[in-house]
Order: structure tokens, then sequence, then C-alpha cells
């Protein structure tokens, strides 16, 4: 219960999930992903490894792939609508989805369903029936849907039964236990208040936080923010998007991805903050090293990157070079160096902690004095101050 305690966000409720825990009966935990796109990145990850610790411990684990749901749209946290998808783009969306997950979950030990099998199939009298149980003001009341009717967006009727349909198919599925991020909270709670209109126990609901992108500014992992790690990425790829990474981003990934018990937390917070650069080396190796099931896999893209971008390299490099000028600050330096040509985007630079000094690895501000040495500009750039 302690590794779990590390991942959860919030559960409807703890007492019900130690209750099933200390049975120690073989549970049923369920876990659905919708495929509104052809990419599964680390952010959808989170609810995975939590996954991952129920099946070590021999339960079973139900995955639901939303091809159905998917052409509805979940409207959890979204300030507007999705694009309709049509059935042919969910298909050609779904076609390398249990490839992707599979390097984090046993696909072999888990029972897949499609919820096209069941939803599809719904008679109008049963929705009905389900539709007198459920109470509209309360749907409406979701923040989601407020702030869109605050600011005049529209809601489909598809959006208002999302959750509906997402409900039904804890029904079909009857499980102890459903895992997903934080933003699929009320979707759990209306799944409870359908399994208890149909007689049924009411699952647990378990959630984990929402993951932050790499940026570091706040907003969480998306594809439309380009802040993301993709799970089909190269090892060398996500090696280095994780040692770009803001400093204040280390103790959230290892938690989201490594088996930490909570009671382990202050000891990971010490060693991030007085070793960042190590900590982060640690995680990328780690998480390249589960990608490949192999150790020696993440040990060796560590020492890639350490050859790489060690000092002495850096310093025999071929880079640009800029002499300073009295009073200049590194924003000024930058940008007389035409490494970044936008202000405003060298801005959002220094704002997300994405600029350092290779020696020292201190994160340098827009208003710091510069200084000799070699500056990292982001993720790829270098520039060496004379």
């Amino acid at each position: 219960m302690d590794f779990l305690r590390a991942k959860i966000d919030q559960c409807i409720t703890f007492d019900e999930l130690e209750k099933l825990i200390k049975s120690r009966h073989k549970l049923t935990i369920k876990f659905g992903i919708d495929p509104t796109g052809p990419d599964v990145h680390v952010g959808h990850l989170l609810p995975i490894f939590m996954l991952r610790q129920f099946q070590k411990a021999g339960h079973i684990i139900q995955l639901i792939i939303g091809d159905f749901t998917a052409m509805i749209g979940d409207p959890s946290g979204r300030d507007s609508g999705r694009s309709r998808l049509s059935k042919a783009d969910v298909q050609k969306n779904m076609r390398t989805y249990l490839k992707q997950i599979g390097p984090y979950l046993d696909i072999r030990k888990a029972k897949v369903h499609y919820n096209s099998e069941w939803l599809g199939k719904l008679s109008l009298a049963h929705i009905i029936a389900d539709f007198q149980q459920l109470s509209l003001t309360e749907i409406l009341q979701r923040e989601d849907f407020r702030k869109r009717i605050e600011q005049g967006q529209g809601i489909t009727l598809a959006e208002l039964i999302y959750s509906y349909a997402q409900g039904v198919d804890s029904v079909i599925i009857t499980p102890d236990i459903e895992v997903g991020g934080r933003d699929q909270l009320l979707n759990f709670a209306h799944a409870r208040t359908i399994m208890r209109a149909r007689n049924q126990a009411p699952e647990v609901a378990v959630t984990t936080p929402v993951l932050k992108g790499t940026a570091g500014d706040g907003r969480k992992m998306s594809k439309s923010y380009n802040n993301y790690i993709a799970v089909r990425e190269s090892a060398e790829e996500k090696f280095g998007k994780i040692m770009s990474i803001p400093d204040n981003l280390i103790v959230p990934y290892f938690t989201a991805f490594a088996d930490i018990k909570k009671s382990e937390l202050q000891n990971l917070r010490l060693i991030a903050e007085h070793n960042p650069l190590e900590a982060k080396k640690q995680l990328g190796q780690f998480i390249v090293a589960i990608d490949e099931d192999s150790l020696k896999a993440g040990q060796k893209e560590r020492e890639k990157f350490e050859k790489k971008f060690s000092q002495k390299n850096l310093s025999g490099a071929k880079m640009p070079s800029l002499k300073i000028e009295g009073g200049e600050t590194y924003f000024d330096a930058i940008v007389r160096s035409k490494l970044i040509t936008s202000k405003s985007e060298l801005t959002r630079l220094f704002e997300q902690q994405a600029i350092h000094n290779t020696g020292t690895n201190a994160t340098l501000q827009k208003s710091d004095l510069a200084a000799p040495g070699i500056i990292k500009i982001g993720k790829r750039l270098f520039l060496k101050l004379e």
C-alpha cells in the first residue's frame, strides 16, 4: 500500500481501497484509454505504472481500448469540443496502441477489450433507464463545462453522455478498482452512480497526478503543447529530454515512473536538491531500461550522453563563441549571438529554467551578468562565452 500511496492523487475512497488490498483476494483493475491520436506519450503512462504494481501482486488487469468513446470525445479538462473522429480515424490511431503500451505492462496477462463490443449494441430502453438515475444539473456543474458555458462555448449532447458511456464500461467489466488520470475523477464518480443503479458494488476510483510537460511552465504534458516525450521516440531522444527538464520536475517524474514508497520521498527530494544532474541521469537511465527491458541499454544511453556533453568534450567542440561586453547579461549576450532571434522565445526559455551553465549545471536567470563559460540554451544549443 505504501508503494501505491506515493502514486495516488485522489481516491474514492481510501478506506474502501485499503479494505480491498487487505482482503488478499485477486482483484480486477480497470483502465481505459481512448485512441484519439496515434502516439502514446509518457504522460499517459502514470496510471499504467500503477497497473504494473497491481499486476506484480497477481491482480487481473482489464484494459479497455475506447474505440467507441473516442468517437464521442472525452470533454474532461477541455475548454472547447474535440474534433470529431470517424471510425476509420480511430482504427488507424489504435493500430499500434498495444505495442506502445507493451514495454510497461504485460499485455499477455491482461484482458483486453474494445468498448464498441457493448456500447455499439446498447438499446434506447437501457439508455433511458440509466439516464433516469443521472442528474443533468450535477453533470453541468463540472468545472470544464461551467467554464465553457460562461465563455459562450457550446457543449454537445454527445459530450454530456461521455461519462455515462464510460460508466457502462464499468457495468460490463464490474471492476473492483478503476485507475486513471486526475481529470477522470468525475467520470469515475458517474461510473460509481451507474453501477449502484444497476445493483452492483461501486468500483473504487483511484487517480494519478497529471504529469507536467518537459518545458516546466506548469502546463500538462500534451502533444498540443509540444512538451511531451513520445513512447515511440528513440532511447537517445528520451534520455536527452529527461536531461532537459527543469529541476523541479525531478521528484514528480521519479514518483510517477519508479517503484518508490511514500516514506522514501523525503530522501528523494534531498538527492534531487543536492545533485540534480545525477538525479536526472538516474531517471533517464531508469526510463530507457524499462523501455528496452535492459539495464545495459539504460547504462549505454547514460554513457553516450556523458561522452557527448561532458565539459571536456564541449570545451573542444566547435560551437559559436562570443566575447562578453562589460555589464552584459546572459539575455543580452544570447540575443547578440543570434542563436535565438526572438526575444519573447528567449524570455520563455529563461522562465522555463531551460538555460544552464554546463560546468556547474546552474540554472541561469535572465538578469544574471554573463560570465565566461559554456552555456546550454534549451535542449540542443550551446554558446561559448569568453
